[in-house]
């Protein structure tokens, strides 16, 4: 026998008194930062409250509301305004009264036409202080078929002021009416026919054509006393 009785038999180590081994960082490369680049910000998109988006869609209504109202009150101002043309821009005037308050300065008599249904007068004035002094009665006729006729009548004709108011138009011989010579002036489209009647010298230019021309010369030399 043992002088030394044998001690307990020792206890085998339990699993969870066994030592667990510390995980191990991988160990990082050199110069690489401690965690990985944090990603870049995504936009923030404004939200409206529903008041604010009540007030944009008020203010975006106003502002289409107000441009269609704009819009409907322009086309008939439109269509009741159509362009005027260069000679019919002015209403018609009362061409008998405006030849009265001229007379007073006349050594004529300025004429005021009765002119056919449709026509009219659209403007009428009495010029003085004008070439070489010269006064003269001028007035603007406009046709029912929108043909235009500027009158002129002086008492003082000369070469100087007749080639002032035909715009320097050529002579271009002589034009029968009715039996009456009158003198035939041209440049581009326009045609002026010169005549007597009486004391004054009358001066009727026009673009619109000869026929145009004619029955206002004709008108002259009705209504105008040729002595």
């Amino acid at each position: 026998m043992s002088e030394h009785p044998e001690g307990p038999a020792a206890t085998p180590a339990s699993p969870a008194s066994a030592s667990t081994p510390e995980p191990v960082d991988a160990a990082l490369p050199a110069g690489a930062p401690d965690s990985a680049p944090a990603a870049a910000p995504e936009p923030v998109k404004p939200v409206l409250t529903p008041s604010q988006a009540k007030r944009a869609n008020q203010t975006l209504k106003g502002m289409i509301i107000s441009v269609l109202l704009t819009v409907a009150v322009a086309i008939p101002v439109i269509l009741i305004n159509p362009a005027n043309k260069a000679e019919n821009f002015r209403a018609p005037v009362d061409v008998a009264d405006v030849a009265s308050q001229a007379a007073v300065d006349a050594d004529f008599t300025p004429w005021a036409p009765n002119l056919p249904e449709g026509d009219y007068v659209n403007f009428a004035r009495w010029i003085t202080g004008n070439v070489d002094g010269i006064k003269f009665w001028e007035f603007g006729v406009v046709t029912k078929d929108d043909e235009f006729v500027w009158v002129k009548q002086t008492a003082g004709a000369n070469p100087s002021w007749l080639a002032a108011v035909t715009e320097n138009a050529s002579p271009a011989g002589t034009h029968a009416v009715d039996g009456t010579d009158w003198e035939l002036r041209t440049k581009d489209k326009s045609r002026t026919l010169i005549g007597t009647r009486g004391k004054s010298t009358i001066v009727l230019t026009s673009d619109s054509g000869m026929d145009t021309l004619e029955s206002l010369a004709r008108l002259a030399q009705q209504e105008i006393p040729a002595n």
